[in-house]
């Protein structure tokens, strides 16, 4: 626990540091985190060639370091479509030239792999390029806070298993108390945004909505991670972090709960909410 607390502060201050700075120092740690994942995936999901780097997964690791790129230079989301059409093309040709060196499989989870890390973890940069974005950024780490309370909900009061086989310490209790606190950060985030910008009106309500939809998918998100591992028989993506395991292991609930609140604020700001 010692170790896994002092892994969890150096990470804070990792995010403080690079969420508040913005431009190439956040759009630099995303590549990095990204590319890591990406390592871990491959590794994971098998389209690595025995532990060694294969050509689907260094044409993943190209695109990944694509997207960034066009990403910091553009701040447009246009990049998306370029670089998943980029990435899929890419995998596929390797697939197609080198048959039947890898199988089908392989070029999908390869194609897979770039959506699930790289690109949805993207979304944090877009969020910190948004009007108040340097207080948007911050939002999607309700995963955290979600993740947190539900585990120390579920120790105090959790009598009900949520999802057994998949993850046999998770509790209804305890995933209730995630939605509850994630919507209290979004009550006390909707105050202090209120107070450090000029954005007019209420907007308690908005932000309620957003945290307590994406306390939701940050749980989903969690256990979608989990079913991975379980479905390929292994406890961690990596050992990176100290008392975490990998990059995927932290940053699970980040990559589902990043896209979904960059479309809530965007909806929101169309219908004037």
């Amino acid at each position: 626990m010692k170790t896994r607390i002092i892994s969890g502060i150096v990470i804070g201050i990792i995010l403080v540091l690079t969420l508040s700075s913005g431009g190439y120092i956040l759009g630099g740690f995303l590549l990095a985190v990204s590319e890591v994942a990406y390592f871990e995936l491959a590794r994971t999901l098998g389209f690595s060639e025995n532990g060694k780097t294969s050509l689907l997964q260094i044409v993943g690791h190209i695109s990944v370091a694509l997207h960034y790129l066009l990403l910091m230079t553009y701040h447009d989301v246009k990049v998306f479509l370029c670089s998943i059409l980029f990435a899929f093309f890419g995998i596929m040709i390797v697939y197609v030239l080198t048959f039947p060196r890898y199988k089908s499989v392989q070029a999908i989870e390869a194609v897979f792999s770039f959506m699930y890390a790289p690109v949805l973890l993207s979304f944090i940069y877009m969020l910190r390029i948004m009007p108040n974005g340097y207080m948007l950024v911050w939002i999607p780490f309700v995963a955290f806070v979600c993740d947190t309370f539900a585990y120390f909900t579920g120790k105090a009061f959790g009598k009900h298993k949520m999802c057994p086989i998949l993850s046999p310490k998770k509790t209804v209790e305890g995933a209730i108390g995630g939605v509850l606190f994630s919507v209290l950060a979004g009550v006390i985030f909707a105050y202090v945004l209120q107070k450090n910008s000029g954005v007019e009106g209420n907007v308690t309500i908005q932000y309620m909505i957003i945290t307590f939809v994406a306390s939701i998918i940050s749980q989903i998100g969690d256990l979608a991670a989990s079913a991975i591992k379980r479905d390929k028989k292994i406890k961690d993506y990596g050992n990176l972090i100290p008392g975490h395991g990998g990059i995927m292991d932290r940053f699970d609930s980040v990559t589902f709960v990043a896209p979904l609140i960059y479309v809530l604020e965007v909806l929101f700001s169309i219908i004037g909410a």
